[in-house]
Formats: structure tokens, sequence, C-alpha cells
């Protein structure tokens, strides 16, 4: 009875002993599992705090993206205002060039029937030859025509002169303005030498008054006459309380 106790002892301990070593290997491996599991999770938290991180990158940048698809839109509106805008100058530009093309058309039509714009350019510089030789002309026909003008003025201004001088020397009177003096007096013979002649208007025969102080003194009868002096006979019974006559007294023509 005690061996068989013993036996079954003896076998529960081996049991016990096969069954620790078998807890212990399978302790072993649970726990090199856990590790690996552990480092798996490890792996995976730090994957996962990546994939945040990248999902926060891409948030950000999605608004980013957003805000500048939101303004690209704003700008492309913008754009496509000017854009039409500038359609609608383009048109007009095309409508002015469509009537600017009529136009050059018509001048070109214009100018075939016209000519050859070279032949025209002669022609054109001919007649510019011809307008300024025909304005010489009649440049030069205006001076001789103001030369007679100013010839026959000259001419009318001596004749009238000359009508004056003869009538002077027809009528015996000197120059109504007539201003020359005694230069020369020969009391004994009764006559003066005067400072002006012919050159002063003095006419032979003419009557000329002797003016002493602004009043007259007596008269004097032209004899003679030469360009720039004359000779006078003094006349005796025109002057009065023993008035004589002295170089320098003024004479002037008689009325």
């Amino acid at each position: 009875m005690a061996n068989a106790f013993g036996i079954i002892a003896a076998l529960f301990l081996a049991a016990a002993a096969y069954f620790g070593f078998q807890n212990k290997h399978a302790l072993a491996d649970q726990r090199a599992l856990r590790d690996r599991e552990q480092n798996d999770l490890d792996d995976n938290n730090e994957v996962f705090a990546q994939r945040v991180e990248e999902v926060n990158a891409l948030v950000e940048a999605t608004t980013v993206a957003n805000n500048e698809q939101a303004d690209f839109a704003e700008k492309l509106k913008a754009q496509l205002a000017t854009n039409t805008g500038l359609q609608s100058d383009i048109d007009d530009k095309k409508s002015v060039v469509e009537s600017k093309q009529q136009e050059v058309d018509a001048g070109n039509e214009e100018l075939a029937r016209i000519g050859n714009p070279e032949d025209l350019k002669r022609d054109l510089e001919q007649l510019r030859l011809d307008l300024a030789t025909l304005e010489g002309e009649l440049l030069l026909r205006d001076t001789e025509i103001k030369t007679r003008e100013n010839l026959i003025r000259t001419l009318g201004v001596e004749n009238s002169a000359l009508e004056d001088v003869l009538k002077r020397y027809a009528t015996q009177r000197s120059l109504a303005n007539l201003n020359a003096r005694v230069s020369k007096v020969v009391g004994e013979l009764g006559f003066v030498i005067l400072s002006g002649g012919d050159n002063a208007g003095i006419i032979r025969g003419s009557i000329l008054e002797v003016q002493r102080g602004g009043e007259t003194i007596g008269k004097l009868e032209v004899t003679a006459t030469e360009t720039t002096s004359a000779a006078a006979s003094m006349i005796p019974d025109s002057f009065t309380d023993g008035s004589r006559v002295r170089v320098g007294d003024k004479v002037v023509a008689s009325n």
C-alpha cells in the first residue's frame, strides 16, 4: 500500500515537474509573444502618430488649398470679367479695323482711278515749281507796281513843288515860310546880302519884310538870287523912325 502511494506520489511529482516545465516554456512563449505584441503595438502607435501627423498636415494643406482655390476663383472671376471687357474691346477694334480696311480699299480704288502715285508726285512737284515761279513773277510785278507808284507820288510831289515854284516866280512871291537873315549890309549903296537864296525859296522881284523883335521895321526888294544867297535893295519909304537894317535881322516873305 505504501509502495502504491509512493508510486502515485512519484508519478504526481513527475507530472508536476513535467507540467511545471511545460508551463515554464509556455510562460516564456507568452512573454515573448507579449513582447512581440508590445513591439507591434509600439510600432502601430508610432505609425498611427505618423498617420495623425500626415492627416493633420493633409488637413492643413487642404485648408490652404481651399483658400487658394477660393482666391483663385475670385481671380478667375475677375479675369473672366476682364476678358469679357477685352473681348468687347477686341470686337470694337475689329470693327474699326474693318472700317479702316474699307477706307484703305476705297483709297486704293481712288489711287487706281487717279493714277500712279509717283506720276502724281512728279506732277505735284512741277505744280509747286510753277506756283513758286508765278509767285516770284507776282512779287516782281508787285515790286514794279510799288516802284511805279512811289515814282508817281515822287513826280507828283515834284510837280506840285515845281508848280508852286513857277507860280511864285510868276507872281514874284518868295516862299511863305521863308526863314532867312541879313548877312551883310551895304548902307551907302542901299542894299543887303541875305543868308538864303534859291534854296531858301527867295524869288527875284519879290518883296521881303525885315523883322526885329517880332516887329516889321522895313521892306526889301530882291534884285538877284543865287543858290545860297540873294541881294535885295532897301525900300527907303518902308523904314520909319530912323530904323536901319542890321546884320542878323530876320527876313520873311511879305504878305
